[in-house]
């Protein structure tokens, strides 16, 4: 009985104290393999982007009288039958968003407009049912659900009409060149949409499918800057690159689904290369602190091999106390840090990874092109993904484009 006490005494000190020295190292270790955990994503803004695309593609058959700007669906005639699916399209995800906004305690839902989308479906033996023509007249009715789709969406949840608006701004700047060829091209609506897309790319990103707002919004990136230094692409091969684009942002497929192991071989060699060059700039501007850093360094290696018999250790312990440090929490600190910095610079990489994947340019500039003194001046680094883009295509064959089969 006269030893169990003391023992349980020095074990509870031993606790509550400061730790060991070597305890940094455990600490360091422990938190330097956690990531923080990925933000949960939003199944209703990818809902609300996908609705938003598709009233976009009802508007744009109604305005220019064509459905070239859609996809081949097998079994579907065109005209009225291929006019009636995509309407139960747009009605199935508003009623996904109905759903929602019934649930929360709102005032407001999606029901007047999908009693709208009931009366936009059209008799399949009409006259015109075979031809485009079949919309003809409906361009009113569209703009109306438009409107009331995004007057309840900003009345209830701005992040769903954020959503719905970059869905209608995607579709308008991907299936223009295509439904209204003689009034636009494909630099000139990529230009005039970039900008706002990517705004809302950056808002939405962590409310969309993991990766998707990022590696879409780097795609753009590379099309825009290749478009301005010359690269040639059709009106079509902007429409098939939007709907990659748009399965992906609306959850359709991820964006890592198509990676290869060259893909994560290519993110890991440029995160390598990220890390040292932060490394140097660091050493260039931090000098000292690297000095002092080293010196720390070589004194915790000190003080750990005198973790059992010396009086500094034992001091630093003691002062680490008084403060409620312990040798476990800096390292942790320290660990945490360590971890947060790497899992955001892999973060980075695999979405150009998944960027550099999914991007079609089939023509892109030149060499020459990439490196007139004009081109990209102040955006050096795009200029260098572009580079780095057409080097992949080079070093592995199956990042290389190929035909959609639509």
């Amino acid at each position: 009985m006269s030893t169990t006490a003391p023992a349980t005494s020095s074990s509870s000190s031993q606790s509550t104290g400061a730790g060991k020295p070597a305890d940094l190292l455990g600490g360091l270790a422990a938190q330097a393999v956690k990531f923080p955990p990925i933000p949960k994503s939003d199944a209703n803004v990818a809902s609300a982007y996908a609705l938003g695309w598709s009233v976009g593609d009802a508007r744009t058959w109604c305005r220019h009288e064509t459905s070239q700007h859609l996809p081949q669906v097998a079994g579907i005639k065109p005209g009225a039958p291929r006019w009636n699916l995509l309407i139960d399209q747009i009605a199935f995800q508003c009623g996904q968003l109905h759903a929602y906004l019934a649930s929360n305690p709102t005032p407001l839902d999606l029901s007047v407009m999908l009693t709208a989308c009931s009366g936009l479906r059209l008799d399949p033996n009409t006259a015109e049912a075979a031809t485009n023509d079949a919309a003809k007249g409906h361009l009113g009715d569209v703009d109306t659900l438009n409107t009331g789709i995004l007057q309840v969406l900003w009345a209830t949840e701005s992040e769903l009409a954020k959503a719905y608006e970059l869905g209608r701004e995607m579709q308008r700047m991907c299936t223009g060149p295509t439904a209204d060829a003689d009034n636009k091209t494909v630099l000139k609506s990529v230009a005039r949409h970039a900008d706002k897309v990517h705004k809302l790319l950056i808002t939405l990103a962590s409310k969309l499918p993991p990766n998707a707002a990022h590696a879409t919004d780097n795609s753009l990136r590379l099309w825009a800057a290749s478009l301005h230094a010359g690269g040639d692409e059709t009106a079509e091969d902007l429409l098939h690159q939007g709907w990659r684009w748009r399965e992906v942002l609306s959850g359709e497929a991820a964006g890592n689904d198509g990676l290869r192991l060259t893909d994560y071989i290519g993110a890991a060699s440029g995160l390598s290369h990220q890390l040292r060059q932060t490394a140097l700039q660091a050493a260039r501007r931090l000098w000292w602190l690297i000095v002092l850093a080293v010196l720390v360094a070589g004194a915790g290696v000190y003080l750990i091999s005198l973790d059992t018999k010396g009086s500094i250790g034992a001091g630093i312990t003691a002062v680490l106390a008084v403060f409620g440090f312990t040798w476990k929490g800096v390292g942790e600190f320290f660990g945490r840090a360590a971890a947060k910095g790497e899992e955001q610079l892999w973060a980075a990489e695999l979405d150009w990874a998944i960027a550099y994947r999914f991007t079609k340019l089939r023509n892109p500039p030149g060499r020459t092109q990439l490196w007139r003194p004009w081109f990209m001046r102040k955006d050096r680094p795009t200029r260098a993904h572009l580079v780095r883009y057409k080097k992949w295509k080079a070093k592995w064959p199956d990042v290389d484009v190929t035909a959609d089969n639509v």
